[in-house]
């Protein structure tokens, strides 16, 4: 007689869950993600073949991570910390990279960079973005291909305040150019003068505008720097940005190098463009190294 295999209660339950039984059918196998950002196209090639389900949504490794910590028993109270800071740590990093690809997809319409800060110290979340969303409304009304992509972050006093990417100009009905500040340097000595825009709709506190001037490496610095590192509970599974519904969201494509009619559908979306990044590291996941590549059109 074979010894009894016994199973901890969480995999137990991931066998008895139909959602992640999964036929041979439904898979595609494949070796190379692209990503498709407007003229950016980024590409991952794997060591290793990976398999997706097609023809449903998946489901994202933050909330697999996420049924494992709620129904593993066996987690002592510092392992549950330790896993459920990677696991977030995970996800801020993916949104980030989120966040950045669609800021590059939509490279194009970005004519300015917004801060929003709030008069009151509002910390309760929903409260400051029912506020935000009244504002948004009221730009619409005036500007009705308004686009946006806001990041929400939590000031050092607790206060909530947003930082937008938008297609408003400085010096506009919307954003109008205030008197011309002069700011003293102490070291050097020295004035300069500091072109000053405020939003006309932002009610709730202080508000500032800076043009882009089609700088997208300040359009993915902005991002990676006001979408904290840190961990913030406050943030736990909520939406680290949020944007308007008339923006262009990238396009995934997954390639199997094996296949012709997928080996050439790569080759003529890399072909002729200018290679602008690229990088190798290992995936935690399976130990294997993962190569990307970033290319812009020419």
């Amino acid at each position: 007689m074979k010894d009894t295999i016994e199973l901890s209660p969480w995999a137990f339950q991931r066998i008895l869950d139909s959602k992640h039984i999964v036929a041979t059918k439904d898979l595609k196998l494949y070796d190379v993600k692209l990503v498709k950002c407007g003229k950016y196209t980024q590409v991952y090639l794997y060591q290793n073949k990976k398999s997706k389900k097609i023809s449903s949504r998946d489901k994202t490794e933050f909330n697999l991570n996420k049924l494992d910590l709620e129904n593993n028993l066996s987690f002592k109270s510092n392992e549950v910390k330790t896993y459920s800071n990677n696991i977030e740590l995970r996800s801020i990093n993916r949104s980030k990279l989120e966040c950045q690809r669609i800021a590059k997809t939509n490279f194009n319409d970005w004519e300015t960079f917004i801060t929003l800060t709030f008069e009151e110290n509002i910390t309760n979340l929903d409260l400051a973005n029912k506020k935000f969303k009244y504002f948004i409304d009221k730009v619409r009304r005036v500007k009705r291909d308004f686009k946006y992509l806001c990041i929400p972050e939590f000031q050092k006093r607790g206060a909530v305040h947003y930082h937008l990417l938008t297609n408003l100009k400085c010096n506009s009905d919307i954003i109008p150019r205030r008197p011309t500040k002069k700011l003293y340097n102490p070291s050097s000595k020295t004035w300069r003068q500091l072109e000053f825009y405020d939003i006309k709709y932002w009610l709730n506190g202080y508000s500032s505008a800076e043009p882009l001037n089609g700088d997208i490496k300040k359009v993915v610095v902005y991002i990676s720097k006001y979408m904290t590192k840190d961990i913030d509970n406050r943030l736990f599974n909520r939406h680290r940005y949020f944007y308007s519904r008339n923006l262009i969201t990238p396009k995934e494509s997954f390639i199997n190098l094996d296949d012709k009619n997928d080996l050439e559908f790569y080759k003529k979306i890399i072909q002729d463009n200018n290679l602008i990044y690229h990088n190798s590291y290992e995936n935690p996941y399976d130990n294997t190294m993962v190569t990307f590549l970033e290319y812009l059109n020419n």
